[in-house]
């Protein structure tokens, strides 16, 4: 029997070609959506491949960090136009605030503090972080939901390009606010150079609050309005417009426990007297946030599969 002779692919595709009157410019638009098919295929490829991996979610993160680094500009950018004084907001917002508590605080009820204007921003600065990057996490899984009916995706991943968002502009923040005390105070101190741990404590806090909300509000979306009134409480609880000495000293230990009070002290502490945060009190908040962390990881991976049908 003799076996027919089948040309290659590539050879078949020439001769088609060259059987099709085409116009040069129709052939290269052509060309421009086809390579477009090509790059959108090898993604779902690409998201394919996590699927079947067997691995954390914690440890493939080098697989999909493109994709948040790429969501977090494209984020941000949209966000800064969609307002008049773009950017701008992200240093005006702080300043808002500060004014309202000072008002309020430092003129009417005169319960303000020496440096009370310095004191203000390095309390409300870092918990405008924390608030923002928690409240903006809450609906991150049920806004992802479009993205999760296309293609299999970690859910983790949805709450983290919020976090790292919210941190590139704290990050913009928090210089301003050191060149800021630097005119304002005349000092400078070495221990400034702690303030990138004090940051980095405060993204684990931050992340682990973030995962918990963003975990469980897709099945009661009604908890979002509990969770804001507990920010709410939280803020008043943790110093951010009043120093602990208004606060009896019985009650100093159990004041805190609440992670971001510990925090605030420690910003002040680096911030406005020049001395080392405290040590101890950091890595026992840094790892209580990151067992946090790991078990909302384990939590999100258990779930993976009945979010897409929670969110519809």
């Amino acid at each position: 029997m003799v076996m027919a002779h089948h040309r290659p692919s590539s050879q078949v595709c020439i001769l088609l070609y060259k059987g099709i009157n085409v116009r040069t410019d129709a052939f290269e638009k052509f060309h421009f959506q086809a390579f477009r098919i090509m790059k959108i295929y090898r993604v779902f490829e690409i998201l394919r491949s996590w699927q079947n991996s067997n691995m954390s979610d914690l440890a493939n993160f080098r697989h999909y960090r493109q994709l948040i680094f790429v969501k977090v500009a494209a984020n941000l950018k949209a966000e800064a136009s969609r307002y008049s004084l773009s950017y701008l907001w992200w240093i005006f917002e702080p300043i808002l605030h500060m004014t309202v508590y000072y008002l309020v605080f430092g003129l009417l009820l005169q319960r303000g503090t020496e440096d009370f204007v310095a004191f203000l921003l390095t309390g409300v600065i870092p918990w405008l972080w924390f608030n923002k990057t928690v409240s903006n996490s809450m609906m991150s899984i049920v806004s992802g939901k479009a993205l999760m009916m296309q293609v299999h995706i970690p859910k983790i991943v949805l709450p983290t390009i919020v976090i790292f968002q919210d941190a590139v502009k704290q990050t913009v923040v928090m210089v301003l606010l050191l060149i800021f005390l630097i005119i304002y105070s005349g000092m400078f101190s070495l221990c400034w150079i702690s303030l990138p741990v004090l940051m980095g404590t405060e993204i684990f806090i931050i992340a682990a609050f973030a995962y918990f909300v963003a975990a469980v509000i897709p099945f009661m979306l009604d908890l979002r309005f509990l969770v804001s009134a507990g920010l709410m409480m939280l803020m008043f609880c943790s110093g951010v417009f009043y120093s602990d000495k208004l606060i009896p000293v019985q009650y100093h230990q159990l004041f805190y426990l609440n992670p971001m009070a510990n925090l605030l002290r420690n910003y002040r502490t680096v911030l406005l007297h020049g001395q080392w945060p405290d040590w101890q009190a950091l890595l026992c908040m840094a790892g209580g946030s990151l067992a946090g962390i790991l078990i909302m990881e384990l939590l999100m991976r258990r779930l993976d599969h009945i979010y897409p049908r929670v969110v519809q």
